[in-house]
């Protein structure tokens, strides 16, 4: 009989690929060619103005040049004053793995336009990706269960075979790196967004003398935690924050005291429902991915989380499944001029690569079976509360078992130590976010001498979304000035709104 937590699970994969919102995206099969030339950048490279795009082939495993080679994608948006030298260049990854830079090149221009006075923006899109010859090893869909998904990741990396080794952070930093001296820049201003943060802290480790700054929004450390227990403590903290800030509207113990039975009892009795014509079950696996992505998304959707708990545990189901309904789907999404926006072959694969493992990854697959399975039996429930184990280590891809059966056991190792560049560094992250918590954030600071934490009141993942501009201006300001600067327009930022729980 299948797992009841199987359905659950599965939604989680669909929700969030890594640590962004997964978007389908139609991907091309990767183009390896010989190690060559620079090629000539296309016309009207992207909608933003001041733009120059260019192109790059470098090898695809720079210690195997004999594999061939990728081809990576990047974008200048020059500043508007030209008449002096500029004060310096940006970088900015936004996340994934699997995120375009250059599909939000109209984003980035807009939030960080007071920079782009007097700094270029240099956007590089992650080989495998968009414009860097998209990579495809046949993710285009999820199955149904959890071991179906390990399975289907399994088979990417089988389909790759020796070429999955071309796409790691630190390859993709390289290629950054290899953007930035074809260009003339003495040193980048690093901005990572989410799992932007990790591979500008590889770059930052790779490449020490060619960073001037670093701005890291969402951070998680290297050497993060696979069992997303950072992530359930913030999920409890998110809730009672949220509830001391309502005016009363919601009483934080209260609320998670809800989703406990709540969890339990759909862990018993899951609600079957569906998404067109596709059965699935509402179980304790679906109610913790809701929480998360919540919590970890636009800020007002944490406040939905009481009054739909409240009334799904008077039995009125309604708002939880139509929630389960909105938050589930991977659907397709594509930016202006046809752009691929994220593309999940390259997440998966960089994730496999690069993530700490719950196993011994040169183990046979049966081996790392067990070993999972045994180390999260040993596992203290009480640690995941309000949900349980099995449902918290299963809302993420980074979480838990989905690169199981990754069969390249001896494939490269991502260092989580130093040595870092002694520069300055500043770490924001929302104080309601689950996804990559405050906690996390300060661990990724102690990485590096210099680092400054701002944690932002209200908001959830990636505070720069904030839609009154002070996180972006807070960020700039570091960027332009070496050190932070004022933060009183955070207190600006208002409390998220706790929707009513209109009980009769």
């Amino acid at each position: 009989m299948r797992d009841r937590g199987e359905a659950g699970e599965s939604r989680a994969m669909r929700r969030t690929f890594k640590r962004t919102v997964v978007l389908v995206a139609a991907v091309s099969v990767v183009a390896v060619a010989p190690v060559a030339r620079a090629e000539a950048p296309p016309d009207g490279c992207t909608p933003v103005p001041r733009a120059e795009c260019g192109t790059l082939r470098v090898p695809l495993v720079r210690a195997h040049p004999e594999q061939g080679s990728v081809n990576v994608a990047y974008a200048v948006i020059r500043r508007r004053n030209t008449s002096r030298p500029a004060s310096g260049t940006i970088t900015i990854n936004p996340g994934g793995p699997g995120d375009s830079p250059i599909a939000l090149a109209g984003m980035y221009v807009q939030a960080f336009g007071s920079l782009l006075d007097r700094f270029d923006l240099l956007l590089v899109d992650p080989r495998g990706v968009n414009r860097s010859d998209p990579v495809d090893c046949g993710i285009t869909g999820l199955p149904p269960t959890r071991d179906g998904i390990t399975r289907m990741i399994g088979d990417c990396g089988g389909t790759l075979g020796p070429r999955a080794r071309g796409y790691t952070s630190a390859e993709i930093a390289d290629d950054i790196d290899a953007v930035r001296a074809k260009l003339g820049i003495e040193r980048l201003d690093l901005l990572g967004e989410s799992y932007g943060t990790y591979l500008m802290t590889v770059y930052a480790q790779r490449h020490p003398s060619r960073v001037r700054s670093m701005v890291l929004s969402s951070a998680y450390p290297l050497a993060f935690d696979t069992w997303g227990r950072t992530r359930v403590r913030a999920a409890r903290r998110a809730m009672e924050l949220m509830c001391e800030r309502s005016g009363g509207a919601c009483e934080g113990r209260q609320v998670l005291r809800d989703i406990s039975r709540l969890a339990q009892r759909l862990r018993e009795r899951p609600i079957p429902y569906k998404v067109e014509d596709e059965n699935r079950l509402l179980d304790d696996t679906s109610l913790a991915v809701i929480v998360h992505d919540l919590a970890a998304g636009a800020p007002e959707g944490i406040g939905e989380i009481p009054a739909m708990v409240r009334a799904a545990l008077r039995g009125d189901d309604a708002p939880l499944v139509e929630t389960a309904r909105r938050v589930s789907p991977m659907s397709g999404s594509t930016a202006k001029r046809e752009e691929q926006a994220f593309n999940p072959n390259q997440a998966a694969t960089v994730m496999c690569n690069d993530y700490p493992k719950l196993w011994n990854r040169r183990a046979p697959v049966d081996a790392r079976l067990r070993q999972f399975d045994a180390r999260r039996a040993a596992l203290s429930e009480r640690t995941f509360w309000p949900f349980g184990k099995k449902a918290w280590t299963s809302v993420s891809l980074d979480l838990g078992n989905a690169c199981i059966r990754w069969p390249d056991g001896h494939g490269p190792v991502q260092p989580t130590g130093g040595p870092f560049p002694d520069v300055p560094v500043l770490v924001v992250s929302g104080d309601l976010d689950t996804n990559t918590p405050t906690e996390e954030g300060r661990l990724a600071a102690r990485q590096f001498r210099r680092a400054t934490v701002v944690e932002v009141p209200n908001v959830g993942h990636v505070p720069e979304k904030e839609p009154s501009g002070c996180v972006a201006g807070i960020e700039s300001g570091f960027v332009r000035n070496l050190r932070v600067g004022d933060t009183s327009c955070l207190a600006d930022i208002p409390p998220v709104p706790v929707r009513s729980d209109n009980r009769k």
